[in-house]
C-alpha cells in the first residue's frame, strides 16, 4: 500500500452555510484543522481522508486538475 499526497479538505463558507461540500485536495503532512487547499481555498483539512478515495460529493475542478 503506497501512501497518498494529498489528504481531503471542505471549503470552510461550504460548511459554515450548510451548503453542499465541495472536496479540495490539501498538501500532506496534514493536521485537522484550517489548511490551504492546492487550488488556494480556505478549507477544513482531515488527515484521515484521501484525496483520491474521496469519491462522495463534488471534487474542485482546480484540485483535480492539479493533484489528479
Amino acid at each position: 500500500m503506497t501512501a497518498s499526497l494529498f489528504a481531503t479538505g471542505t471549503s470552510v463558507p461550504t460548511v459554515a452555510r450548510g451548503l453542499r461540500a465541495v472536496a479540495h485536495a490539501v498538501a500532506r503532512p496534514v493536521v485537522d484543522g484550517l489548511d490551504a487547499s492546492v487550488c488556494g481555498v480556505l478549507v477544513t483539512a482531515a488527515a484521515g481522508r484521501d484525496w483520491p478515495s474521496a469519491s462522495d460529493g463534488e471534487r474542485c475542478e482546480e484540485c483535480a486538475r492539479i493533484a489528479g
